[in-house]
């Protein structure tokens, strides 16, 4: 692990493998790289791959507790910096679930930097879709879960705000026991799938918070036009975010391939890993 020097602090940067680069962008926001990494180990015998917990998270966690720190102007920032400081060419970027959206807006900010980008179970772009996938997940559950599962989102986000740590790591657990129906749909892959998550560093609700807030503000359908890499779209039939997003952001983007996985939820490595990795090996190798 290498320390970075960015604007507000210092990010943990890994690297593993060898062969062309891959940056990966974990999910969350406010995740940290560990289960990226498990994604990515079939791949470390062709490619670079390079991870990063991003500002505010797991190891990267000298930055200022505050709503300005996390803009996605700064996180660009963070990633042209960890190109530069690392001396990568046109490293290609791999992200899941906001993880995706990061990857996303990179290509729209810099559209010559990355030489493709292969975006994953993309989170929600704009309001519209979040009310699908809150949606979709609701509609997974028993009508005594869904009050079970808005009861701790109001706990939680409580204890949030009034900075009881413990309670938002109690509460985030629970709820993942009733969210994973919508993230998983194999259910003899749920509790594997729960395990490792459970094992992971805990998601930063104030980090998770503060970037939603900016997000909000930045995207627009138009900025589209601006990505020139290519990009592979893969999604689940039957992931939250609805299939319309993937569907709108493929048609406008000119050099965009999709992959869609029938009865596959937020996970496709998981639930069908010899046709994800297949497809994703090939589409990086285009290089």
């Amino acid at each position: 692990m290498i320390r970075v020097p960015v604007a507000d602090g210092t990010l943990a940067v890994w690297s593993a493998g060898s062969g062309p680069a891959i940056i990966f962008l974990h999910g969350g926001p406010g995740d940290t790289h560990d289960y990226m990494f498990r994604m990515a180990e079939p791949l470390l015998s062709r490619f670079r791959c390079i991870f990063f917990d991003q500002r505010g998270t797991g190891q990267s966690n000298d930055f200022p507790r505050a709503a300005e720190t996390y803009s996605v102007g700064a996180l660009l920032e963070d990633l042209k910096t960890i190109v530069r400081t690392l001396d990568l060419d046109r490293p290609a970027l791999v992200g899941h679930s906001w993880g995706a959206m990061y990857g996303l807006f990179a290509c729209i900010a810099e559209p010559q930097l990355f030489d493709r980008a292969a975006l994953i179970s993309m989170g929600p772009l704009t309001d519209e879709m979040a009310r699908g996938a809150s949606e979709h997940l609701m509609n997974t559950l028993s009508p005594l879960e869904r009050l079970r599962l808005a009861d701790l989102r109001l706990r939680r986000n409580e204890a949030r705000d009034a900075g009881d740590r413990q309670t938002v790591l109690d509460a985030d657990r629970q709820m993942m026991l009733l969210r994973v129906k919508a993230w998983v749909v194999n259910p003899d892959l749920r509790g594997p799938f729960l395990q490792e998550y459970f094992a992971d560093p805990p998601p930063d609700r104030e980090v998770n918070k503060w970037i939603w807030s900016h997000v909000e503000n930045w995207f627009e359908w138009s900025m589209l036009d601006r990505i020139e890499s290519p990009v592979w779209l893969c999604t689940g039939a039957d992931d939250s975010v609805p299939i319309t997003q993937t569907e709108r952001v493929a048609a406008s983007i000119s050099n965009c391939s999709v992959a869609i996985f029938d009865r596959c939820g937020h996970m496709p490595y998981l639930e069908y890993p010899e046709r994800f990795y297949l497809e994703l090996e090939n589409f990086l190798s285009e290089r």
